[in-house]
């Protein structure tokens, strides 16, 4: 996969090859340490340069530097969230380093600090039963250990046990009550177990102990949205650039940014996606007021929304582009999230209207032909969101909770893109569901056979939104813990008049939310 510069510059390319081949030498001839830094020289030339990326990884790893590999898959993996080499390499690397960690640990059993390591490698891959039983160990040996307590903390966090994860940082706090970092942890299970008041409070707290503390501010931004407070929480929300996770990821650093000043009126603005395919649905609602201010709007979206997001080209002065590398300046640039804040000024409420997105009309008979004459309700079904990078554990539903769902006389349609490793085998005895992943080769492709469909349920994904945008009556099966834009309340969301929001009581619990949607579900198909 070569990015634009690549190809238009053959330059370019030959001197990155001719690095490689030099690092690849160099491994060869028994200096690896040269080969590494060759490769470095490379990724200073290109950070964006996939081969190097996955030579600097694979070099580190062959040294048994694990935790060093694991970050340069992380790297990988973070530019190329789909390149399942790097995601095979990375999780055989954490294996390697667990394997390592444990022969240390048959010397030096009683080391806090290993046993801390190990369960850190355990939570990363999900096995949060063998975390815990590993920080309860350095616990035995070091009972006051800071940071066995943190991670304890965290791998509670993923087990639901909130409680316990509270009393967790307490003990640090009891120590030294002026740990900003455990009280924002502190304040991060508040949040999940919807004590937003007392997390907003944690926040503050870590903010005056250390003000520069990005993450920090980035939650209280979510909490502070949660409650409606729009115009504290966009503002808070801008600190999500100096966070550890998406600092360096801003885009344009060379062209100024536009936050509602100055007017639009005459000047070119170019808006960009970030983050996640369901945000960049959400916020593109406010792309036609921008096209209404500005002279000529260009819009860069990732290549799977570029089709869905064709609709707003209707707008006379707004291009639509997938490829950043290749943009002409613009007078101002602003991510699409931060066009809330930009706009406050002018808008008093979200922006509900819906339907804001439209399904392709060709696509949409396509796919009507393909599913046929409906003698039921037809449904749409989504359980999990992306199947790379981070695993949202707690957003997700495993597909055999929604069982009931497959009792009701309707017609059932897998709107899943990726099918979850564990769900394989589950899947295969819903021999009732269509199942066309395959053919659901980009959000245009979705949102067409959204349109064909009567009703669509799904956790908390992209799918959605997108059944949001449409305008298209949605169930969002939702987990216990607030999620800003969703609010914290039953019923009808905020930001899509026709998505309804079944919550779950309690955390983890995903059995009461499926039996009630299971019987909306039956009332709906007797109609």
């Amino acid at each position: 996969m070569l990015h634009e510069k690549l190809l238009q510059d053959p330059g370019h390319l030959q001197e990155l090859m001719t690095l490689l081949t030099q690092s690849i030498a160099a491994d060869l001839a028994g200096r690896p340490d040269e080969a590494l830094d060759i490769i470095g020289q490379a990724i200073a030339l290109d950070p964006a340069f996939m081969p190097a990326l996955m030579r600097r990884a694979d070099l580190l790893m062959a040294q048994e530097r694990y935790a060093e590999a694991i970050a340069a898959y992380d790297d990988c993996l973070q530019r190329f969230p789909t390149l399942e080499e790097a995601g095979q390499s990375r999780h055989r690397a954490m294996i390697l380093a667990l394997d390592h960690c444990q022969i240390m640990l048959e010397e030096r059993p009683h080391e806090a600090g290993l046993l801390c390591e190990q369960a850190a490698l355990l939570e990363r891959l999900g096995r949060f039963d063998e975390a815990l039983a590993s920080l309860d160990r350095a616990l035995e040996y070091a009972p006051t250990h800071q940071q066995a307590l943190n991670q304890r903390g965290n791998v509670l966090l993923h087990l639901n046990r909130h409680e316990e994860a509270v009393l967790c940082y307490d003990r640090i706090l009891a120590q030294s009550a002026a740990d900003a970092a455990a009280i924002f942890n502190r304040g991060n299970v508040l949040q999940k177990m919807n004590c937003i008041n007392q997390a907003l409070w944690c926040y503050e707290q870590a903010l005056t102990l250390q003000p520069n503390f990005p993450e920090a501010e980035m939650a209280q931004s979510h909490c502070l949205l949660l409650q409606g407070d729009f115009a504290g929480g966009w503002q808070h929300h801008e600190a999500r650039w100096r966070t550890t996770q998406l600092r360096g990821q801003g885009l344009f650093p060379h062209e100024p940014a536009w936050l509602g000043e100055p007017p639009l009126a005459g000047r070119s603005i170019l808006l960009w996606a970030e983050q996640g395919l369901g945000d960049t649905i959400q916020f593109a609602r406010y792309i036609p007021l921008i096209a209404d201010m500005a002279a000529q709007v260009t819009v860069c979206v990732p290549e799977t929304l570029r089709r869905l997001l064709a609709s707003l080209t209707a707008l006379p002065n707004v291009t639509l582009v997938s490829n950043d590398k290749a943009l002409t300046p613009h007078d101002f640039h602003c991510p699409l999230m931060s066009l809330p804040l930009a706009l406050s000024w002018t808008l008093a409420t979200i922006p509900a209207g819906v339907p804001y997105l439209h399904a392709d009309a060709e696509l949409k008979q396509q796919w009507s032909a393909v599913l046929g004459p409906a003698p039921r309700l037809r449904v749409g079904l989504a359980w999990a969101g992306r199947q790379h990078g981070e695993l949202n554990h707690t957003r997700d539903i495993p597909l055999s909770h929604l069982r009931p769902l497959a009792e009701v006389e309707v017609e059932l349609v897998s709107l899943q893109q990726q099918i979850p490793a564990g769900d394989q085998a589950e899947l295969a005895q819903w021999q009732r569901m269509h199942r066309l992943e395959a053919a659901m080769t980009d959000m245009a492709e979705t949102a067409a056979l959204i349109d064909n469909l009567d009703l669509v349920i799904s956790a908390d994904t992209a799918v959605i939104h997108l059944a949001g945008a449409l305008g298209k009556p949605a169930w969002l099966l939702l987990r216990y813990e607030s999620e800003w834009r969703w609010g914290w309340q039953t019923g009808s969301s905020r930001w899509y008049p026709t998505v309804k929001v079944f919550r779950q009581q309690h955390r983890g619990d995903w059995s009461g939310v499926v039996e009630e949607v299971a019987e909306c579900l039956r009332l709906a198909a007797d109609r």
